[in-house]
């Protein structure tokens, strides 16, 4: 232990503080190589690490200079050094108090109350500095070294208050905070209460660099430490995330190489779990060799990110061609044949636009445009690529805020109608309600939509909002026009929620509309999922006087007893089966048998996709009782229907 003064002089046993400045340098030293997610708590947590790194070290130069007073002491350095640790000090009492008490977004958008509290704080503070300086009573010079009790006791005191003030605000924000701060804040502020009152008692021992660099520590620990992974030798997401963050900031070019093994994440797939662990650690290993330009990170235990910092698109794809070297080998070795998908991205303009997150959903896309069961995939991504995500991206976001805001008259979703034909009446009696959505002023036809809104469980919102547009537009309509009425199509996901069709007859209620002139379309494969929930529905609809038709009849695997079974009133034929009839006799003869047999059974069937006055004939011809076609009339917007329909005669009375 280091003795302090002259012979047997005033000591201070400042082992403690050594130890501290030992953490907090430890400490920077760690934050340097996790490089943890830069978020606004860990700002608080590295400049609370560097203040505490000079507060500590200013400690021990006043301790060296009390007890020793012959060789180092001069008043007004001396008092300077004290005023200094005093103002490092409140600094770090600020900083920790952000960290536990103004986590909160809604707090921390009060920057003014934020801004006017720290004043007040401060002022406070600092008039008892100076009137403790004024005062000469922050330390007595004395013939054996200099006693720096009422300074260590005065700024004690003021963190005892801090901790005080932070346990209350603990208590008052506990709704805005997070649970597991507020956990660590109320276990952490009773041992700094504790550490500080020992620090007023023990008057020849300094510690005090343990009641803040300890609770750092702690918190770092707690919440921005990236472990390192002990299975694969790979940073986590976290570390990426921050990797990322450092590149773009700094502009650096680089590229990101995607290594996925589907087969591991198939339930189904049972391997050696401790051996594959190995031998992925080894294609850790030897990717990371190849240079060290190449940095690994593990997504889950399946998934690695790559980063690859280099400006030139050529190395790149060498480096590209060493992983898959790898990859391969690692393919041929394993008893299970475990296939890969690497996919490799290099924009990294585009990355610093969108960030991180966007450039793994794109290889996340560009993995199921690519992948192949049962195939190791290697890909290059270009620049049509990113486009088409670009298209894919926009369409989710705009699907999803639809979904969440769920208003019947939102302007992204257009409804267009196209009119259909009564060959016996010889003139328009219904029409086909048509979805288009519309992005930044661009329509997306519903091929590009339909199946992103399936996949994202938006397709039910998108049937919800035309609903209420049908019925609007048929108000509108149908206090001029004499139709029969309009179809709407429908979801497999719609029809298998038994209580859809509630939902369905509540929306057209609630508008002025004949529930007879709305109609509802579904296809054949809907009732493959769960025909008892879509048979409920379609029989509760059919009570209510609702018509249904089957859409896209031929399309795949007809089952007619399942059809007949069904209250289904039309059967609509798909385009491929006019289009395959007219170039077949035997589809033809097909065909017209299945004409017959469902007008024999009270079934109205009707034909889509007729572009020519051929098709037209051959339909008119086999006895389609309906035709809806661009040779009739092509999709518009649904209040131009009354173009096609006959205006109602009106009566006068006279």
């Amino acid at each position: 232990m280091p003795q302090f003064g002259m012979h047997m002089g005033l000591r201070y046993d400042i082992i403690g503080e050594y130890a501290s400045l030992i953490f907090a340098v430890l400490l920077l030293i760690f934050i340097s190589l996790t490089k943890p997610k830069k978020s606004k708590s860990f700002k608080f947590l590295v400049l609370g690490t560097v203040v505490s790194v000079f507060a500590t070290a200013t400690q021990i130069m006043i301790v060296e200079v009390a007890s020793n007073v012959e060789t180092y002491y001069d008043r007004n350095s001396f008092t300077a050094l004290l005023v200094l640790f005093l103002v490092l000090y409140l600094f770090i009492l600020i900083l920790i108090f952000n960290y536990v008490n103004l986590l909160s977004e809604k707090r921390l958008k009060k920057k003014s109350v934020i801004v006017m509290l720290y004043v007040l704080v401060a002022t406070i503070y600092f008039a008892g500095v100076i009137y403790q300086v004024a005062m000469k009573n922050l330390y007595f010079v004395r013939t054996d070294g200099i006693d720096i009790y009422h300074f260590t006791r005065f700024y004690c005191v003021a963190g005892i208050v801090c901790v005080l003030i932070c346990t209350f605000a603990c208590f008052l924000r506990r709704r805005y905070v997070s649970r597991i701060v507020i956990r660590a804040a109320l276990i952490l502020l009773p041992v700094e209460l504790v550490f500080l009152v020992a620090q007023i008692i023990a008057r020849h021992s300094i510690f005090t660099g343990a009641t803040y660099v300890m609770p750092l520590v702690i918190l770092y620990q707690l919440f921005h430490s990236n472990p390192y992974d002990e299975e694969t030798g790979c940073q986590n997401l976290g570390a990426l995330e921050s990797k990322f963050l450092t590149n773009t900031r700094r502009g650096r070019i680089f590229y990101l190489a995607y290594i996925d093994f589907p087969q591991i994440t198939d339930s189904s797939f049972t391997p050696d779990y401790a051996g594959l662990t190995v031998e992925m650690a080894r294609v850790c290993r030897e990717i990371e060799r190849i240079s060290n330009k190449i940095f690994l990170y593990r997504v889950n235990f399946g998934t690695f990110v790559s980063v690859i910092e280099t400006k030139e698109r050529s190395d790149a794809e060498n480096y590209a061609e060493h992983i898959r070297d790898i990859l391969d080998n690692f393919y041929e070795r394993t008893e299970e044949h475990i296939h890969y998908f690497l996919g490799v991205c290099g924009d990294s303009r585009r990355f610093a636009a969108v960030g991180n997150k966007w450039s793994q959903l794109f290889m996340w896309y560009m993995r199921e445009q690519k992948l192949k069961d049962g195939e190791n995939v290697y890909y290059f991504a270009n620049g049509r690529d990113f486009r088409e995500f670009d298209e894919v991206f926009k369409i989710e976001q705009a699907l999803m805020d639809i979904r969440v805001k769920m208003d019947p008259e939102d302007e992204r979703i257009l409804c267009y109608a196209q009119p259909i034909y009564s060959v016996e009446k010889d003139e328009f009696r219904s029409a086909e309600a048509l979805m288009r959505l519309t992005i930044d002023g661009k329509m997306i036809p519903p091929d590009a939509f339909i199946q992103i809104a399936e996949k994202n469980n938006c397709i039910h919102a998108l049937t919800v909002i035309m609903m209420h547009k049908v019925c609007k537009a048929l108000e509108k309509l149908s206090e001029e026009y004499d139709f029969d009425a309009v179809t709407i199509n429908c979801s497999t996901a719609d029809f298998t929620d038994k209580t859809f069709y509630k939902e369905i007859m509540d929306i057209i209620h609630s508008y002025k509309v004949d529930q007879k002139m709305i109609r509802l379309e579904l296809t054949e494969s809907m009732m493959a999922d769960n025909y008892e929930a879509v048979k409920h529905n379609m029989d509760m609809l059919n009570n209510e006087g609702i018509q249904l038709y089957m859409d896209d009849f031929g399309t795949g695997y007809s089952n007619l007893e399942r059809v007949v079974d069904v209250p289904v009133q039309t059967i609509k034929f798909d385009k491929s089966l006019l289009y395959k009839s007219i170039q077949d006799d035997r589809v033809d003869d097909i065909i017209t048998y299945m004409i017959d047999f469902f007008k024999k059974n009270g079934f109205v069937t009707l034909v889509e996709g007729v572009e020519d006055e051929t098709q037209k004939k051959f339909s008119i011809d086999r006895g389609f009782d309906y035709i809806q076609g661009y040779h009739y009339a092509k999709p518009a917007p649904i209040e131009s229907l009354g173009k096609y329909f006959t205006k109602k005669r009106m009566t006068s009375i006279t």
